[in-house]
């Protein structure tokens, strides 16, 4: 049974079509890497997956769960697509930490505020009966996720203190906090210099072998053939080819497909 269903799903800014009926499903545990030119629609793709942009068609089920219905009104209010979010973590481009917190209180701000709602309206969040003892349970996870990603020293250091490769860990550990079905990336080191961006992608790689369901919008192909179990070429709004790694890097189907690769085997990854 599929993690992650999306289906037809389309989207238009205007007269723009940005996406056109656009399916597929994730595994729990599988890496997903989107790849394709600027403007074929990738982010946007994201975007809707997460819901921070609302499709105008489609279907979007967590665990058979269905979040998203293009023809349900009920399914577009904001309140539903504030509580869908929580079932997504989110890395931009830019890691968006609040410079005003250190990086263990950007770590802990959400989840709190989480825990603070769910336990007055549910009277408890994730096991935690108590707002003190669901702070004591969230600050023990924020040490662990800084550790995860090789950071524990830099937990009273603000944003404007940390490398940009370190800004963006910091980044991936917030979006662990909130505990989400799907890690989603757009873009993860394409704000970085060379020198950083692999420390980045080794962050990654090692949230693969902890079972984390991902999709990771990425212009590194070398690195997207290494970790991804699928990869999805898209061009001009549409899922052009579709498959693992071997099929579509290694031995692509599409003219444009092959097209578009032969870019990086002129260049280099």
């Amino acid at each position: 049974m599929a993690l992650l269903e999306v289906k037809n799903i389309k989207k238009s800014f205007g007269r723009t079509e940005v996406l056109k009926d656009i399916s597929f499903s994730l595994e729990k545990g599988e890496v997903l890497a989107i790849i394709g030119s600027s403007g074929s629609g990738k982010t946007t793709l994201l975007r809707c997956i997460n819901f921070l942009e609302t499709p105008q068609e489609g279907v979007i089920s967590v665990n058979s769960e269905v979040l998203f219905d293009g023809a349900d009104p009920s399914k577009k209010r904001e309140s539903e697509i504030r509580k869908n979010r929580l079932h997504f973590g989110m890395v931009f481009q830019q890691f968006n930490l609040f410079p005003q917190y250190t990086v263990f209180e950007n770590l802990i701000l959400a989840p709190q505020l989480m825990a603070k709602e769910q336990i007055i309206t549910k009277g408890e969040y994730m096991g935690a009966k108590t707002y003190k003892q669901a702070q004591e349970n969230i600050k023990q996870e924020a040490e662990k996720l800084l550790k995860k990603v090789g950071l524990t020293e830099k937990s009273k250091s603000y944003p404007c203190d940390l490398s940009g490769g370190q800004q963006q860990r910091v980044a991936i550990a917030r979006a662990l906090a909130l505990n989400p079905d799907v890690l989603c990336f757009d873009e993860p080191t394409s704000a970085l210099d060379p020198e950083l961006t692999g420390e980045v992608l080794n962050v990654i790689r090692g949230l693969k072998s902890t079972d984390s369901t991902m999709i990771v919008v990425t212009h590194e192909i070398g690195f997207a053939r290494s970790v991804a179990d699928k990869i999805i070429f898209m061009d001009n709004g549409v899922i052009e080819e579709e498959g693992t790694p071997a099929q579509v890097i290694e031995n692509p189907q599409s003219p444009r497909t092959k097209e578009f690769l032969s870019r990086f085997n002129q260049f280099g990854d």
